[in-house]
């Protein structure tokens, strides 16, 4: 069984050639710096730009049966991307592991939401 990372940032204005410049840096450093035994996939990025999407992309972490190792795999991807999104600082993005949305602090970057967080988004779209 496998899952992918979702990344999606949406603005009105497109890329500047300097912001597509430090995004293409971050996404070799971290491919080519991939610090686990096997890569399922690199970090991908989509060439698209319709509908104010900027940027995009999925990538695949390795599946392994330790979870602790498919944590941390996960984790080293969504640094590369809290790098990214801090480049896209003013961009709305929308970031899942597949439908799991993740959680953006300025603090932390991407994170996993826990289950209070869980509670909170349940409690708000509940319908009564």
């Amino acid at each position: 069984m496998s899952c992918s990372l979702y990344y999606t940032a949406k603005r009105n204005t497109s890329l500047t050639d300097t912001e597509n410049r430090t995004i293409n840096n971050i996404v070799e450093k971290y491919n080519s710096e991939y610090p686990f035994s096997e890569k399922a996939e690199d970090f991908c990025v989509y060439n698209t730009t319709k509908n104010g999407v900027i940027f995009s992309g999925a990538t695949k972490p390795s599946y392994t049966n330790d979870f602790e190792l498919s944590f941390e795999i996960c984790k080293y991807w969504l640094e590369c991307l809290t790098k990214i999104t801090k480049v896209l600082h003013d961009c709305q993005w929308n970031v899942s592991l597949d439908d799991v949305s993740l959680i953006y602090s300025k603090d932390t970057g991407w994170i996993f939401p826990t289950e209070i967080d869980y509670k909170k988004l349940f409690k708000k779209t509940t319908l009564l």
